[in-house]
């Protein structure tokens, strides 16, 4: 759990720092407000069920049923945790969020940050559940939480 906690944490930071540096401009400012008011035990409290209902959505269910099919048609190839995994990220995410996506500005700043960001946490959540387990997913998911919410408080 130590892998699944440290990456979620290092996750966290990064989500935080690229938003401030990065992607500011890209942050809709319904976003900031929210984070200007409330506070970040809430904003976690509001979160962590959230992280952990997403990972039997996308990792339980989804990635394992992709890998299922993949290794059915394919057989038991690395490949295989690999696509279902980048597909579950970036394709049923997506599809899944289409609400809170409906509320960003369509532009290349802004997709490229959903990517980055939550494109590339359902990837790192994706990979600890292929090697660790779901409850590793959960683990990671939770605490990036553990370190974005704070982070977010202070930078914005």
């Amino acid at each position: 759990m130590t892998i699944a906690l440290g990456s979620g944490l290092a996750f966290g930071t990064y989500m935080a720092l690229a938003d401030a540096l990065l992607f500011r401009s890209a942050i809709p400012e319904w976003q900031t407000k929210v984070v200007a008011g409330i506070s970040t035990v809430e904003r976690i409290a509001f979160f962590a069920p959230k992280a952990i209902f997403d990972e039997l959505k996308f990792r339980l269910i989804a990635v394992s049923v992709l890998v299922w099919i993949l290794t059915t048609m394919a057989g038991r190839r690395g490949w295989c945790f690999w696509i279902a995994i980048i597909f579950t990220a970036l394709v049923i995410y997506p599809v899944f969020q289409h609400g809170y996506l409906s509320t960003l500005a369509p532009t290349p700043l802004t997709v490229l940050r959903e990517i980055m960001l939550h494109g590339g946490a359902g990837i790192l959540w994706g990979y600890l559940y292929w090697r660790h387990g779901l409850v590793a997913s959960v683990v990671g998911h939770v605490s990036a939480h553990l370190a974005l919410q704070p982070l977010l408080g202070l930078l914005f």
